[in-house]
């Protein structure tokens, strides 16, 4: 592994804490947490289990879900990725944890105060979020099995990314009026998570370009920028 491949590898870990974080203070600011650990959230409510806890066995399971959409030849041609996800799920869970556990002492009484909270976790995420696109090295286990998905169907990624986040707070309203008595972790804030974080990346993402020679051999991205120019030639 060359020190340019464990730079990447070293900003994805990085993203997956910012993500973490990201998620921890929208959770923390009371008014719902993001479509993603809803499910997750509500099941710390009623269990003895974190929502750490809960999002990697929850991340685990899509893992396993996953080969169900995948031929052999898939899975054994993209088995590197498939096989990260695993530790993936088990980092991002410990990182959920211990910034819940960072962020105990907030406790936003005002709504002001929590919608302001709301949006600082947004662009937190957003941010997390931007480099884990950027670096391009490994997929948490929601967004892989959304990539399956729409790779075995031949839909629009967005569509089925939609669909799977509805079906994640179906399920958490769910399990929320059955074991809670009412519905708890998906508020408004939930919805403000699911609109803001995606124009936040987009609006972000410009701005990481400056690790790009950091992440990348100089002398390889000559040539990849030389190579069509040298095809073209008679």
């Amino acid at each position: 592994m060359s020190k340019f491949t464990s730079r990447r590898y070293l900003l994805f870990v990085v993203s997956l804490f910012v993500n973490a974080f990201g998620i921890a203070f929208i959770t923390k600011a009371m008014l719902g947490t993001s479509p993603i650990t809803s499910v997750t959230y509500v099941l710390s409510m009623f269990t003895p289990y974190s929502m750490g806890v809960w999002t990697i066995l929850l991340n685990l399971l899509f893992v396993i879900l996953e080969p169900l959409f995948m031929t052999r030849q898939e899975l054994k041609a993209d088995w590197r990725m498939y096989a990260l996800q695993i530790p993936i799920a088990c980092c991002f869970g410990l990182f959920i944890d211990f910034s819940m556990f960072t962020l105990a002492w907030l406790h936003p009484s005002a709504y002001a105060t929590q919608i302001i909270g709301l949006l600082a976790g947004c662009v937190i995420l957003a941010l997390g979020i931007a480099l884990e696109v950027k670096v391009n090295v490994a997929m948490m286990a929601g967004e892989y099995l959304v990539n399956v998905i729409t790779h075995r169907f031949h839909k629009e990624f967005g569509y089925v990314k939609l669909g799977f986040d509805m079906t994640l707070l179906a399920i958490a309203c769910t399990l929320s009026l059955v074991f809670l008595s009412g519905i708890h972790g998906v508020r408004e804030g939930t919805v403000a998570a699911a609109l803001l974080v995606g124009p936040i990346v987009h609006f972000v993402s410009p701005y990481y370009r400056v690790f790009d020679r950091w992440m990348s051999n100089p002398a390889h991205a000559t040539e990849a920028v030389m190579r069509p120019r040298q095809i073209k030639k008679p």
